[in-house]
């Protein structure tokens, strides 16, 4: 039977240890003696091809950025880069679904390089590709491992969380059982230790229950798990239920992480693991996560929601990522009186489904119109035009760009609107084209842009180009070619207190994923902080969530802006850029 992969969050210190039954994760090679010291003008053609293949990375082009760190490979075999190019290359194809030739490309680098500073994070690819083919044990003995050679605590939580996963949900007693035995000396004994004595206790294994919680209390004595099984000893010696061990509590991630929508769904899914990372790294109290996969459709954002709710036991939900699967899921936790947070559904209506449900919302309103002040004001251009996607928030930007353009004495002679899903806009254009315009203001989301900016082109429409947030995303920089360049952009003032939030969110995101974040994964991260701190302030039902979720503030700073559940916002001073040879620079 197939047994189902969630994410959980536990808070574990984990190392390795011995264990004669278990194969090496990896077979090793023999050390290699120590080379010659590379040039120093070697290595900087090195690090230049490696920084590119991170930059390509960066972009999601996964295929590219493998090349790229092929080639670094066979031009500087003795570089001290070497292990970091192996590395790019086993998460790129990690990333690409080639599971086989990553987990090769990663045992490559952990086998020659078992000291590199990639080894922690190169087991952890080892161990997901073995996750995917349900092959737990040893997924489980490679995150050990690489926690052991962990060096810092964002790599131990970036693998915390499918070893969290493995321990709650997918190990049997008996794969249990060889991993505590293996890790005894483990900072993660304990925890391991307390799961399989309940898994022992619901099996009626009393013998092995107290040999179990006996070695907890003696081994580890200053523990939470030794307390608990003392406590467990006790009523066992009594005849009475064991007590289990206090839960964590448990939240849920509804999101498309397969088929057509992966892409987002997969961005709001690091979001969110990002932000639950760090609040476990300082939380007294950790959170669980739980994922589950809907594929972007609505009856499976219905199973996947009751699934979370009744067996899981989650006590919110966030999610889903498009409006179709947010209304069905959040029908079933309104019924169930589970709170649900979408981060990124458009549909205006959803919050309005009950009193459980919950819509991110964020203000782009300020970027349209401090965009309107600078095309009047700086550029000197008064004839204008908007062309957004027909969705609340876009149009909400486009408004404020119209009535701040009017104060400034401009005029907007056409404001057009499209259907989300458009991919021949010749109709729409053909208007802009007539009204005879200087600028043209499109708030639209990436894959929109890279449509919109060549057939203006095409059909002769030479204006200036005025973006939002969106034209800055690699994306645009990528495939918009020459067709957005000298596109001029709104972005942050880097003085900010909005600009600072987003500023630490990116930085930590490219930290933990070598690639900047996109908008559904600050969107995720918003969503996620705001139900964390939610929880942080102890509500013991999901009612009582749900009052902590409806004490939020109106507006808050984000990784992704101005956030709400409403339509408040705020004009921040903004800071204005163009885009010049694929890159986004601050305009003179």
């Amino acid at each position: 039977m197939i047994r189902p992969l969630r994410y959980a969050v536990l808070a574990l210190g984990l190392a390795a240890a011995g264990c004669s039954h278990l194969k090496p994760a990896v077979d090793r090679e023999p050390s290699r003696p120590e080379a010659p010291a590379v040039p120093e003008a070697e290595e900087r053609k090195a690090k230049a091809l490696l920084d590119e293949g991170w930059r390509l990375y960066g972009q999601r082009m996964h295929a590219e950025a493998v090349d790229k760190a092929q080639e670094m490979l066979a031009k500087h075999p003795k570089s001290s880069l070497v292990p970091e190019a192996m590395y790019l290359t086993a998460r790129s194809r990690f990333d690409q679904g080639q599971n086989d030739l990553a987990m090769q490309s990663a045992q490559k680098l952990v086998g020659q390089f078992p000291q590199s500073d990639r080894a922690a994070l190169a087991r952890k690819v080892i161990g997901d590709c073995l996750l995917a083919r349900q092959d737990y044990i040893k997924a489980g003995q490679q995150y050990l491992e690489g926690l052991a050679a962990a060096r810092t605590p964002e790599e131990r939580e970036s693998i915390r969380l499918p070893l969290g996963a493995l321990i709650e949900e997918n190990l049997l007693a008996g794969e249990m059982r060889v991993l505590y035995r293996k890790y005894h000396q483990s900072d993660a004994a304990p925890a391991l230790g307390i799961k399989l004595a309940r898994m022992e206790l619901d099996a009626k294994n009393n013998d092995e229950v107290k040999k179990v919680l006996s070695e907890l209390v003696k081994k580890y004595p200053q523990t939470v798990e030794a307390e608990q099984a003392g406590a467990m000893l006790a009523a066992l010696a009594e005849k009475r239920e064991a007590p289990g061990p206090a839960e964590p509590p448990r939240i849920g991630l509804l999101a498309p992480l397969s088929g057509k929508y992966s892409e987002y769904g997969l961005s709001v899914r690091d979001g969110v693991e990002l932000a639950v990372s760090e609040y476990n790294l300082k939380a007294s109290q950790k959170v669980r996560l739980f994922v589950e996969d809907t594929k972007g459709d609505m009856v499976d954002a219905v199973r996947s929601a009751s699934k979370l709710i009744d067996s899981t036991k989650v006590m919110g939900l966030l999610g889903e990522v498009l409006s179709g699967p947010t209304i069905a899921a959040a029908a079933v936790a309104n019924v169930r009186q589970v709170p649900i947070l979408s981060p990124t559904a458009m549909e205006e209506r959803i919050a309005g489904l009950g009193p459980y449900v919950f819509q991110l919302t964020q203000s782009t309103s300020w970027q349209g119109a401090s965009l309107a002040a600078y095309a009047v004001r700086k550029l000197g251009l008064s004839s204008l035009a908007v062309f957004y996607p027909n969705e609340t928030s876009a149009e909400a930007t486009a408004q404020a760009f119209r009535d701040q353009a009017a104060k400034e004495g401009g005029k907007v002679l056409v404001i057009q609107s499209y259907e989300p899903g458009t991919t021949d806009f010749k109709e729409q254009i053909e208007k802009l084209k007539a009204a005879k315009i200087q600028a043209l203001f499109i708030p639209a989301p990436p894959g929109d842009i890279v449509m919109i900016a060549p057939q203006l082109a095409y059909h002769q429409v030479k204006v200036q180009l005025l973006g939002h947030e969106a034209w800055a995303d690699p994306k645009v920089l990528s495939h918009g070619e020459v067709y957005v360049e000298g596109a001029i952009l709104a972005t942050l003032s880097p003085g900010s207190g909005l600009a600072q939030a987003a500023q630490a969110f990116e930085q930590a995101y490219k930290k933990r994923h070598n690639k900047a974040p996109s908008k559904q994964a600050a969107q995720g991260y918003d969503a996620a902080k705001i139900m964390l701190e939610a929880l942080r302030r102890n509500p013991a039902t999901p009612d009582d969530l749900r009052a902590e979720l409806m004490a939020t503030g109106s507006f808050t700073k984000g990784g992704a802006g101005y956030i709400s559940y409403g339509k408040a916002g705020a004009q921040p001073k903004a800071q204005f850029k163009t885009i010049r040879n694929k890159k986004v620079v601050e305009l003179e």
